[in-house]
C-alpha cells in the first residue's frame, strides 16, 4: 500500500500531519522530499503583486510607513 502524507521532522523524529492507516508496530519504508527552495526570481514575482491595484499614493505611503518603522520613527507617537 502506497500513503503519501506531510509531515514534520521535530527533535530528530518525523511527525505525520495527518492520519496514517497503519497498524501498530508495521515497519514502512520513508521517502523524504523537501519542499523546494525558491528562487530569487520568484519572490521578485510574488513581491511585485504586493502592490497589485494599489494607486500611487498608497504605494508611497506603505512605503513611507515601512521606511519609519524600520529606523526607529512611528508617525503620530510623542
Amino acid at each position: 500500500m502506497r500513503q503519501t502524507i506531510k509531515a514534520r521532522y521535530h527533535d530528530g523524529v518525523l511527525e505525520p500531519l495527518e492520519p496514517l492507516t497503519l497498524a501498530d508496530e508495521v515497519e514502512v519504508q520513508v521517502t523524504v522530499e523537501t519542499a523546494a527552495a525558491v528562487s530569487a526570481e520568484e519572490i521578485l514575482r510574488r513581491a511585485a503583486g504586493v502592490y497589485q491595484g494599489l494607486t500611487t499614493q498608497e504605494i508611497t505611503q506603505i512605503e513611507a510607513s515601512v521606511f519609519e518603522r524600520s529606523h526607529g520613527c512611528i508617525t503620530g507617537t510623542p
